[in-house]
């Protein structure tokens, strides 16, 4: 006997009716609130996002993340927090950035007279007395200042740290203002007094991966130049970098470094002079564990 229209009909209700309790589960995920130890909601987020249902959401604010997706979803995410958050590494972070200036100096020179039947030629320095002859002198002379300027800090692996130390040297600047006397212009000089900082210290973002450490780091180092002619007083030479390296715990690391030589010489008759100059500075970070 095939079955009535109105048979099918009470079928097709009776599987509605039982299905819509297991479809109304699955269209309301489990939404929990998960308080953290050890991190922030910040630090945690970006890294469990991509693991998150399409039609999951994430939100978190300090040492709270609110979670909500399916519950298969969710416990596999409590999985990969229990890993996540854990007690972060107390490090110590060193930076190291020196300095080698080499200056040498080498000048040559001759001089004497020449007497003959109608006179004398004097080239340079002659000798004394009025007689003829020649004499030669070389003078060396070299330079070589070292500064090495080391700074550290501790932090939590996973955070940034900060430091930074310098001093400010007052600069005298010259101000001349023109006023009228008597309708005559006169310049008045007056002297203000202006500051120039020069700071040193460095940015550090460590991440550890077991004994392997990845640091996002920006060092920067500030000196006062040395009184030149041609350069005004308060000149400050500048030293910066920013870059990411990898290296093992406990081992120094060179993130940077320059060289720069430099060499002029002059000849002039029965005369010279050789000027040469090197400056070379390096940039170095390590990472110990502080147990």
């Amino acid at each position: 006997m095939k079955p009535t229209f109105n048979r099918i009909l009470q079928v097709i209700a009776l599987f509605l009716l039982f299905a819509a309790p297991f479809s109304l589960f699955a269209q309301n995920p489990a939404v929990e609130v998960i308080t953290l130890k050890y991190r922030t909601a910040e630090q945690v987020m970006p890294l469990l996002r991509p693991l998150l249902d399409k039609t999951g959401t994430m939100t978190g604010l300090q040492n709270q993340l609110v979670v909500r997706t399916s519950a298969a979803n969710l416990n596999d995410l409590k999985k990969v927090l229990a890993t996540i958050d854990a007690m972060p590494r107390q490090l110590l972070i060193t930076v190291r950035q020196d300095a080698a200036v080499d200056r040498e100096r080498s000048e040559a020179q001759a001089g004497g007279r020449i007497v003959t039947g109608a006179g004398s030629v004097v080239v340079g320095d002659a000798p004394r007395g009025g007689e003829s002859g020649l004499r030669g002198r070389i003078d060396n002379t070299r330079a070589l200042s070292e500064d090495r300027s080391a700074q550290s800090i501790q932090v939590l692996e996973g955070n940034s740290a900060y430091i930074q130390f310098g001093q400010s040297v007052p600069v005298s600047q010259p101000q001349v203002t023109r006023t009228m006397i008597n309708g005559k212009p006169v310049d008045r000089v007056s002297n203000n007094v202006d500051y120039r900082d020069a700071q040193t210290g460095f940015h550090v973002l460590p991440r550890l991966a077991g004994d392997r450490v990845i640091l996002e780091i920006s060092p920067q180092r500030d000196t006062f130049a040395a009184p030149v002619q041609n350069l005004p007083s308060g000149s400050v030479n500048t030293q910066r970098a920013a870059t990411t390296v990898s290296g093992r715990l406990g081992e120094w690391m060179e993130i940077g470094g320059v060289a720069q030589s430099a060499t002029n010489q002059q000849t002039v008759i029965l005369g010279s002079t050789r000027e040469t100059s090197s400056d070379n500075r390096r940039i170095l970070v390590k990472v110990d564990e502080i147990r």
